[in-house]
């Protein structure tokens, strides 16, 4: 504040004189004190700049920082698995928002966050959007998605929902963490109750891939990430 002052008084003598003044640059404003700026309007932008930084500018660059190492972190823990929140929690989390039939439940990254997201056939028979802090449990977002037009028709015939599905799924993978179990209509072949397809991640790193009956759960195709098909 004390350096605005001062440019805005150097400033306002080279007006009432009709000249040009040569403002200098201040101890503690990165310049070297008494060497001369190309013109006071120049340095007035620099120290007021300065000084806006001073006043939050640089928690906010600090905050940009810490966002791209947030996303990194994100990113990392999208694909191990690593959440505070787990999936079956996740789950109840996104019923007690919008009760109904979830079809879709995810781990993602959103602005350089990790959530849990999920797609729900509420019992209002309109599709919700929900996503849950993966770090702390909160809803994040709860939102009717009117561009969303599957089938209910499968999600009825599913004899199972996605948190049962997800446990199948981390069984037929020996304990592995749960990332992603999502309901998939298989009109096209005719069956109106879908499959349901779940990503898991154990503990070595290995990343699983299943396959699961629509309406019993059993596991009907599993591979891993090294091609091992079970």
């Amino acid at each position: 504040m004390k350096r605005k002052v001062i440019i805005a008084t150097v400033t306002a003598a080279a007006l009432v004189g009709g000249g040009t003044a040569t403002a200098f640059g201040v101890a503690g404003s990165g310049g070297a004190e008494g060497k001369p700026a190309s013109s006071s309007q120049s340095h007035t932008r620099s120290v007021a700049h300065d000084d806006d930084r001073g006043d939050g500018h640089d928690e906010d660059r600090g905050d940009r920082d810490g966002d791209g190492q947030d996303g990194d972190r994100a990113d990392k823990a999208e694909d191990t698995g690593a959440a505070d929140v787990s999936f079956d929690r996740a789950a109840r989390s996104v019923l007690k928002e919008a009760p109904g039939s979830i079809t879709e439940l995810e781990l993602d990254t959103d602005n350089n966050k990790l959530v849990w997201e999920a797609d729900v056939l509420g019992k209002d028979n309109k599709w919700h959007e929900v996503k849950i802090d993966a770090a702390k449990g909160d809803v994040v977002t709860n939102r009717v998605d009117t561009h969303k037009d599957d089938d209910r028709s499968t999600v009825r015939a599913a004899g199972l929902d996605a948190a049962e599905v997800g446990k199948k799924a981390a069984d037929a993978s020996k304990g592995a963490t749960v990332t992603s179990v999502s309901l998939e209509d298989d009109a096209d072949d005719g069956a109106a109750k879908g499959h349901w397809e779940a990503e898991t991640v154990d503990k070595q790193g290995t990343e699983h891939e299943l396959v699961l009956d629509g309406a019993s759960g059993k596991v009907l195709h599993h591979e891993s990430d090294q091609g091992d098909d079970d």
